[in-house]
């Protein structure tokens, strides 16, 4: 449920006198929390309640707490009009009817009436605001009355009121709240605070002095909350960021929260600037050195006094984690160049409509081709790709393919892409991104980091300073194990943040006896525990496990997290989760915070392995976390956020648990319909597979195998025969010959050859697996059947179409025995007999089988199924060549009409309907429509495809081939100068298409001469 509740009351009481401007003020306020910040009124009325009488006071706020308690949402209370205090920690809210001095039956007393409704609601964090006068009673009563109830569930609240002891002037209080929310605070985060109105406040409202009181973590304080949940307000300041209304946006808030701009960090953002002439510029230093936060800071100048640039100088920026994939930061850098840089988001429309001559993939088709096509836009695009080690090997490969792409293409030389990397992992090492200008960050100063650990001590002061400035210079020194076995620094500007928060705990004992970041973490974890309600403690170990799985950044959905918890036994719903999440503060990063779209994470890799060690000791083994997390995605609904989560993820969560079955079941789960987007996929994790399972595990071997599958489906068809020539000797080495696996990798690597044109190699691979397969399965194994279908066609390939027909009708025979008269298989022998016997000039017989196939496939499928179809297309290219072109036509269009509504407009046998409608348009003289059509065409097999598919090759042919004999000879001999170069390199010399292109090629160029 969860949500987002607000009441605002406008009251006067009628017996101290009109206001003139509760109603006004109270509806302004109403409408900027609905509209901006996105609260739903706590009431069945959709408005403020404006001058109720007491009772009806009492009345909405209990409906209030009930349909937030219920909801388990967040509530916000907001009162303007009269307010009176009678004694200490007695302050009363006004009805239109309470006496002016009023008492707990006739007005409503703030202090024990929300004391009361807490203590039987549990709302997912309470917010009060109050434009009234003497409030600060009101804040002392609330201090020492609600907190020890908010501390046995370790809730949070913020409060906010306009006044002390003294009077509040002509609703100063809630119009400056509301100038505030118009302009924003350039000097915020994303979202306003309530904490972040009390100096704009003061400021304005000279005669008065705002109250603020804010409990977390089992503590009440008057400095600025920590629940970054408990906003009003988007702030309109950040809305010309890079992130703003983006998930990373309260990643950028953690980092740049608290903010001390050293000399060096100055440097540093100075240095990065300067060098912006450089394509590519890499930002490299120590684990915690500050590196994200300087790349924040960029994204937000406003919070560096003096820096030289502007909000917009970042054009769009991704923070990567262990659950990046290509996929999703593609499309987080094109959602973000679409808000932002004009002309992209028409640029990326017409991609789609234009036909690309090299690669295709879907960076390309998303980031970069859009981003070419703006290159005389006189603009400067600037991306920011923070932590490029962290993602999995596989993906980190093609973002590194995809960045050096970006900063080397000249069609490009607008764009600048700034990269984070922690210096060591090998990334910064990597040939492609050899042209780098590099800008060192080193640890910050111990002293820096102890003065401000200093302050935040006050009078726990330490006896000796310079003991502490020791201590943390071998903190910084500290090299730890993380996760991946690689050593990271505990220090920087991390380190300052952690200390922060346990610095009240660290006595002078614990700094001389040299005490480690883990044990700083273990301070911090006991901290929490310490305010939190007992039941919600006892899932601390839990909570910190499922982070640790989920890894670095705001990765894990926090319905996610909720059931995985659930999985693990712990039943605690959004609230608490969100209670733990501010009481284990700088060590869990957060999202979108307070909204339905919230995602968590742990901040920073150099905290797991402290935190790994502290689910140890709670008795929480990770392992259990991993498999949690695979059962929350199991049973998620099916939306987009369960869906991306799985996307960079399920995969790394199986192997976890070296469940490898289930990880190959989230890859085909997957998949998509483009066979581009398939081997990128399969590519991105054979890695971790091998890391994780080791080169020979069965699963690892099949993930190669459908890597190299779908390298061939997408039209690299020499890419597909080395894959499987190397899958081929490691599986005869560990499967060994007769190996079911081992056949099969030897039939798709005959199949490879044929389709590549290698007739005769793949004839003598197909005759000896046929005669192993016959050996070890038996000559009537489904799998020999099929070698026999390919070695029958094969036949057909190298000419002898009278031994082809003649081996296919043996087979049909034999499938018919074996199988069945209605097996698929069968069925598809037929068809290939009929085609064959079609081809050798048996028109009659031809003719006579298509039209049985097809009454056959009618019968056993329906005319709706993908082979009835396919019986439907046989019979009409047949009709073509027996000279029914009028037929044929008539047929190709219904067939077409019946492909785009079963099939959908992307399928393959959907894009091949098309294209014969269009050669047949063309072959009745309509060349203008023709050319249009198989353009068309072209984008959409780019799109679904891929550049080097072969049915996409045939299109560009085709369309060359059209556009030639329409006149334009130039266009059509370039076009097929460049689709001639781009054949050679995927499918080899010898392949049909290549060899096609030739003849088409020489063709024109010779009618050129004429």
């Amino acid at each position: 449920m969860g949500g987002r509740l607000a009441l605002v009351v406008g009251s006067e009481c009628a017996a101290l006198g009109e206001l003139g401007f509760t109603g006004e003020l109270a509806t302004g306020l109403y409408g900027s929390l609905t509209e901006a910040g996105g609260w739903r009124s706590a009431t069945e009325d959709d408005g403020p309640v404006l001058n109720p009488t007491a009772a009806q006071l009492v009345t909405a706020v209990d409906a209030a707490f009930a349909a937030a308690g219920e909801r388990q949402a967040t509530l916000l209370l907001a009162f303007i009009g009269h307010g009176v205090a009678t004694n200490a920690e007695d302050f009363y809210l006004l009805g239109h009817d309470s006496p002016a001095a009023p008492n707990s039956h006739n007005a409503f007393h703030l202090t024990q009436e929300i004391r009361e409704r807490l203590d039987q609601s549990a709302v997912d964090g309470l917010v009060v605001l109050v434009d009234a006068c003497e409030t600060g009673q009101g804040v002392i009563g609330a201090a020492r009355r609600w907190t020890d109830l908010l501390a046995q569930s370790a809730g949070r609240m913020e409060m906010l009121v306009a006044a002390g002891d003294g009077p509040a002037f002509s609703g100063c209080f809630t119009r400056t709240m509301l100038m505030t929310f118009a302009v924003g605070l350039p000097l915020r985060g994303e979202n306003l605070l309530p904490g972040d109105l009390v100096d704009p406040i003061a400021g304005e409202c000279v005669h008065q002095q705002p109250q603020y009181l804010s409990f977390t973590s089992g503590s009440v304080s008057g400095a600025h909350g920590a629940d970054l949940g408990l906003w009003l307000v988007p702030n309109t300041a950040r809305h010309r960021d890079a992130v703003s209304g983006r998930s990373a946006a309260g990643f950028v808030d953690q980092l740049t929260r608290g903010l001390l701009v050293t000399p060096d960090v100055r440097e540093h953002l100075d240095a990065i600037v300067d060098a912006g002439s450089n394509r590519l510029r890499v930002v490299i230093g120590p684990t915690g050195a500050g590196k994200s936060t300087l790349l924040a800071m960029l994204i937000r100048p406003s919070l560096v006094e003096g820096l030289a640039v502007t909000p917009e100088y970042i054009t769009a920026a991704v923070f990567l984690t262990a659950a990046s994939s290509i996929e999703a930061v593609a499309a987080e850098l094109a959602a973000q160049l679409s808000a932002r840089l004009p002309g992209f988001a028409e640029a990326a429309k017409a991609v789609h409509a234009h036909r690309a001559r090299d690669e295709f993939d879907i960076f390309d088709l998303t980031v970069r081709h859009p981003l070419a096509r703006l290159s005389t836009a006189g603009r400067r695009v600037t991306l920011v790709l923070d932590g490029l080690n962290q993602p999995q090997e596989g993906t980190r490969r093609l973002l590194i393919a995809a960045i050096a792409d970006l900063t080397r293409r000249h069609d490009l030389r607008h764009v600048r892409v700034i990269i984070g990397i922690r210096d060591g992992t090998g990334v910064e090492d990597d040939p492609a991104l050899a042209h780098m200008y590099r800008i060192e960050v080193g640890e910050p100063a111990a002293d820096d980091i102890a003065t401000v650990v200093g302050s935040a001590r006050g009078s726990g002061a330490p006896a000796d300073p310079a003991d502490w400035v020791r201590w943390i210079q071998s903190l910084l020194a500290q090299t730890p194990t993380d996760v991946n076995g690689s050593h990271v620094a505990s220090g920087g500007w991390l380190l300052a943040r952690m200390l922060l928060e346990v610095a009240s705990s660290i006595t002078d004992g614990a700094v001389a006896a040299g005490i480690g970041l883990d044990r700083i973490v273990a301070l911090r974890v006991d901290a929490a525990q310490r305010g939190m309600y007992p039941e919600t403690a006892g899932a601390t170990g839990t909570f910190l496990s499922i982070l640790v799985a989920a890894g670095v950044g705001p990765v894990l959905p926090i319905e996610l997290l909720d059931a995985a918890l659930t999985a693990r036994g712990f039943d605690l719903h959004i609230a608490r989760i969100r209670d733990m999440t501010v009481a284990l503060g700088a060590l869990v990063t957060r999202s979108r915070p307070g909204t339905s779209r919230e995602s968590l994470g742990v901040t920073h890799g150099a905290l797991l392995p402290g935190l790994r060690a502290e689910c140890a000791q709670l008795g929480v083994d990770v392992e259990d976390a991993h498999r949690a997390i695979v059962t929350a995605i199991k049973q998620s609904p099916d939306d987009d956020r369960a869906a991306d989560y799985a996307r960079g993820s399920a995969v790394r969560h199986c192997l976890a648990y070296r469940d490898s079955a289930s990880a190959l079941h989230f890859l085909e789960l997957l998949q998509t319909a483009r066979a581009a987007d398939n081997r990128d996929l399969w590519a991105a994790w054979v890695p971790a597979f091998v890391e994780t399972l080791g080169p020979d595990h069965p699963a690892t071997l099949t993930t190669r195998s459908r890597e190299a599958y779908h390298r061939g489906e997408s039209g690299d068809l020499v890419g597909a025969i080395a894959a499987f020539e190397l899958l081929l000797a490691d599986r005869l080495r560990v499967l060994g010959p007769d190996h079911p696996k081992t056949l099969g990798t030897r039939l798709n690597l005959a199949s490879y050859r044929a389709r590549c044109g290698d007739y005769v190699g793949a004839r003598a691979e197909y005759k000896r697996l046929f005669a192993d397969q016959r050996r070890l399965l038996g000559p009537d194994a489904p799998d020999t059947l099929r070698t026999r279908n390919d070695l029958a066609s094969n036949r057909a390939d190298l000419g002898d179409l009278p031994g082809a027909i003649a081996d296919f009708e043996q087979l049909r025979l034999d499938r018919i025995r074996v199988l069945g008269p209605d097996h698929p298989q069968t069925l598809r022998t037929r068809n290939s007999l009929a085609y064959w016997r079609g081809q050798n000039g048996d028109f009659t017989g031809a003719r006579t089988e298509f039209e049985q196939l097809l009454a056959d496939c009618l019968r056993i499928y329906g005319p709706d199924h993908a082979a009835t179809l396919a019986a439907r297309n046989s019979l009409a290219a047949f009709r073509a060549r027996s000279g029914d072109l009028a037929g044929a036509a008539t047929e190709f269009t219904h067939l077409l009409a019946d492909r785009l509504r079963v099939l959908g407009p992307d399928h393959p046998d959907t894009l091949t309907t098309r294209a014969t409608l269009a050669d047949y348009r063309a072959d009745n003289g309509h060349l203008p429509g023709a050319i249009a059509e198989l353009e068309q065409l072209l984008a959409d097999r780019l799109r679904v495809l891929g550049p080097d598919h072969p049915d996409t090759f045939a299109t560009r042919n085709d369309l060359a081939a059209r556009q030639a004999q329409n006149g334009d000879l130039p266009k059509a001999i370039s076009d097929l100068e460049v689709l001639l170069v781009a054949e050679l390199r995927a499918l080899g010399p010898t392949h049909a298409a290549t060899i096609r292109t030739q003849k088409t090629l020489a063709h024109w160029r010779a009618h050129l001469v004429k």
